[in-house]
């Protein structure tokens, strides 16, 4: 498969410069490791993740899952998601990712649930209702609890609340993405995008960074990612002096 993600790269270039993100903590995993360590049988699971009807749910027209993805067995670490596919065309619209900051706020209470999700809680606190700016109008949406510890994702394994930062999540955020398209395999080859709010301006390019990094280290396409949106994302480090003033144009040149 013919490599595509030359304009990605450029541009997620042009992002971290344009925020003058702190690129110290980016790593790229080893996606040879991974597949050796922390690859898992998701045979089967996508189809027992499907969501029949929530609690207080109108009807629909789309398919929504929910469910668990291990991403390192040996802690017991895993990762809860939720999926919604489109409204119509679901076979030709593209995947995307929904990343919430904080650190620690939940994509599915907030994301999902108030802010681009298919649907709203009414004041009564039971029963849902539609809401007509969803995302999922668009595109096929995954929503991703991480790290270990937000919403309901979590460990079994004390230290990883206490040792997680953003290259763990990075890394971790990989691992699920490779094991959620074994579960659902026809989205392999789909356009793929990665958005989030807030803290996620750090999530955000962390992961696009690995995902370029282990396309160009197998030279070819293992995750066909097409581009990043991140809006009102927090970039600045915690603890490090930022820079004065705005980047631009010719920061980015530079």
């Amino acid at each position: 498969m013919k490599l595509r993600t030359l304009d990605v790269a450029q541009n997620l270039k042009n992002y971290i410069k344009m925020s003058r993100i702190d690129t110290s903590l980016f790593q790229a995993t080893d996606h040879h490791r991974i597949l050796n360590s922390r690859m898992y049988l998701q045979e089967g699971l996508g189809e027992k993740d499907m969501i029949k009807r929530l609690p207080g749910q109108p009807p629909v027209k789309f398919d929504h899952y929910g469910g668990y993805v291990t991403v390192d067995e040996l802690a017991g670490r895993a990762f809860y998601y939720y999926f919604v596919e489109g409204v119509r065309n679901k076979e030709s619209m593209p995947l995307l990712l929904w990343l919430n900051g904080g650190p620690g706020a939940s994509s599915l209470g907030y994301g999902a649930m108030q802010e681009l999700g298919p649907f709203r809680v009414h004041s009564d606190g039971k029963t849902l209702y539609k809401n007509k700016f969803a995302w999922n109008n668009a595109a096929n949406v995954l929503f991703l609890e991480s790290p270990a510890g937000v919403g309901f994702s979590y460990s079994n394994t004390t230290a990883d609340y206490s040792s997680s930062g953003d290259s763990k999540t990075a890394a971790d955020n990989y691992v699920f993405l490779l094991n959620w398209l074994e579960r659902f395999p026809e989205y392999k080859d789909r356009d793929f995008y990665i958005s989030g709010e807030s803290y996620a301006g750090h999530y955000v390019p962390q992961l696009a960074h690995n995902i370029l990094s282990n396309n160009k280290r197998a030279n070819k396409t293992l995750i066909n990612l097409k581009g990043i949106i991140p809006p009102n994302a927090c970039t600045f480090t915690p603890g490090v002096e930022q820079p004065r003033g705005n980047a631009t144009e010719k920061d980015v040149e530079k």
